[in-house]
């Protein structure tokens, strides 16, 4: 064998390998650290990583002095060694990055900054260790706003799950977050729809009744009587859902058709407002119109007549997390429904458009199906899901059957509460021309 130096007396094979090139350079670099360190040069800081890490199979590379030196068993050397070396397989070069940490000079750009750490790894690591790490990493995950699994259904609707909880939400501020948009922070908010039709008067007029998964009661709305159209009152109370009612919070109401569909907070219709009244005291006094859906027959698919398209308009909420309020004395041309069909310039910056997402024919089954990501279980057309017609990639709502009158009701910022009651509540009803 040839000797490295007389002063050393270190000898390795001949460097006939890439491997004993490798070791020549580290023997080189350590001696190099071992003079700078006892003349006192050593500059910025520098990280220990564990020798234990594994390496790739074949002949060890010797250890030099320092490192066997070193009293806890451990490695250190100079972060540039996680460039491969020229003729280096790939592999061996990934290896060797992981068990080194960064060394930063005095005066260097990353100064104060600490090398890239790789974790302790063990093979005899106990399952509590490793479900802590698993724990740690998936935090530092949700901290960084980025999901712990992986969906393959391309969705982003579950990306984080929250720890937001409806029933934290205080009596007296119930009405106010029935009717604000979802709480941005609030991530997915997860509730059910439960209809009730087995009474009398609930037979031709259903009750429908809207808590949160934990069963928590929300809001009820029953289908009001002696009405040229469908018309549903909703409550915050239990009870009889009806306008003079104290816990009244909205109606919701259709055209002859049952394909347009407007809901209104509390309010007199422009109608029925004194005009006798300044504008500005009329305009107190008028509903506010919170959401409006359109229904159109579809054909997606091979069949002549696929499911019906839904198109969602909700005013726009501001940067501020505000909603513009659409308060208007002429809803035949300045409401939601007539701002969405004018598709005018000025109409752009007011309102929000949604649309339900397309479902996919599957052969197998002959029927149009969607990813629910196992939150509906049972085929219906009242089953949807809501994407942003500038954005169809995120869902914003989804709604569908589990059960004979059970249905599952998930939405997100910046939708409310009221607003996803009354477009699932427009669902139910027959829409003449696209069923």
């Amino acid at each position: 064998g040839s000797s490295m130096g007389a002063a050393d007396g270190d000898e390795v094979a001949a460097p006939g390998s890439v491997t004993n090139m490798r070791a020549k350079m580290m023997q080189q670099r350590e001696r190099m650290l071992a003079k700078q360190r006892s003349a006192g040069v050593g500059g910025g800081s520098m990280v220990i990583a564990n020798q234990g890490m594994p390496t790739t199979a074949g002949p060890a590379a010797p250890s030099s002095p320092s490192a066997s030196a070193s009293p806890t068993g451990s490695m250190s050397m100079s972060g540039t060694l996680n460039k491969p070396l020229a003729g280096e397989r790939a592999g061996t070069s990934e290896m060797l990055g992981r068990t080194t940490t960064g060394f930063s000079e005095a005066g260097d750009d990353d100064d104060g900054k600490q090398g890239a750490v790789a974790p302790m790894l063990s093979a005899t690591a106990s399952k509590e260790e490793e479900e802590a790490r698993r724990a740690q990493l998936k935090q530092q995950l949700n901290e960084r706003g980025i999901s712990s699994e992986y969906d393959p259904s391309g969705g982003s609707f579950f990306e984080r799950k929250s720890d937001f909880d409806v029933a934290n939400v205080k009596p007296h501020e119930m009405r106010m977050f029935l009717h604000r948009p979802a709480p941005e922070n609030a991530g997915t908010i997860q509730c059910r729809v439960v209809r009730d039709r087995g009474g009398i008067s609930t037979k031709l007029h259903p009750r429908y009744t809207m808590e949160s998964d934990n069963g928590i009661f929300l809001m009820t709305a029953q289908k009001q009587v002696k009405n040229k159209t469908s018309n549903y009152a909703v409550s915050m109370l239990k009870g009889n859902a009806n306008k003079e009612s104290e816990g009244f919070i909205g109606k919701l109401r259709s055209d002859f058709l049952g394909i347009e569909w407007v809901a209104y907070g509390p309010g007199l219709n422009p109608s029925k407002v004194d005009q006798k009244l300044p504008t500005s005291h009329q305009l107190q006094l008028v509903r506010e119109e919170l959401v409006a859906v359109q229904y159109t027959a579809s054909k997606w698919g091979p069949s002549a007549k696929g499911p019906r398209k839904m198109s969602v308009i909700l005013p726009r909420v501001q940067a501020n997390g505000e909603r513009l309020a659409c308060r208007t004395l002429s809803p035949a041309t300045d409401g939601l429904m007539a701002l969405f069909k004018s598709q005018s310039p000025a109409a752009i910056p007011l309102i929000d458009t949604y649309n339900n997402k397309p479902p996919v024919w599957n052969e197998q089954i002959g029927a149009y199906v969607l990813n629910f990501n196992k939150r509906v279980t049972e085929a219906s057309v009242k089953n949807f899901q809501l994407v942003s017609a500038s954005d169809p990639k995120i869902v914003y709502l989804q709604f569908g059957r589990v059960g004979k009158d059970t249905f599952n009701l998930d939405f997100r910022h910046p939708i409310s509460p009221f607003q996803a009651f009354a477009m699932c509540l427009s669902s139910f009803d027959y829409k003449l021309g696209c069923e």
